[in-house]
């Protein structure tokens, strides 16, 4: 699951996860895509950090899920402009990359810990 308010960013990365084998849902609400994965969990969340103002920021999209027996197991990966990796590590991130970074290296990144955890991905 990409979670992104970027338009032109969100199609981008979806594109290349979904080179690389990768299902792919996009939300740009964070609310909305929070609702979602709670009835349908994805193997793993790709998070913006700076979502649409007025919106369940990335900050509280990861509290709510590192707090939730549910759904605190599923990795994070941060994609974000905002420089804050020791923040984004200790909530829970599995990783933090800040923009810009090479295109492959998110889904490097998400493959190696789906492969470490006995899953592919399925969204």
């Amino acid at each position: 699951m990409v979670i992104e308010d970027d338009m032109n960013l969100a199609e981008l990365l979806k594109y290349e996860l979904m080179d690389s084998g990768f299902h792919v849902s996009y939300f740009k609400s964070g609310r909305k895509a929070f609702q979602k994965l709670k009835s349908s969990p994805p193997d793993a969340i790709v998070l913006d950090i700076l979502l649409e103002e007025g919106e369940m920021d990335g900050w509280a999209i990861l509290r709510e899920l590192k707090g939730s027996a549910d759904l605190n197991e599923i990795p994070v990966f941060v994609s974000t402009a905002l420089d804050e990796r020791e923040k984004g590590i200790s909530l829970g991130a599995k990783d933090y990359l800040v923009k810009p970074y090479k295109p492959s290296q998110l889904s490097k990144v998400i493959m190696h810990t789906l492969l470490s955890n006995g899953n592919k991905g399925r969204y």
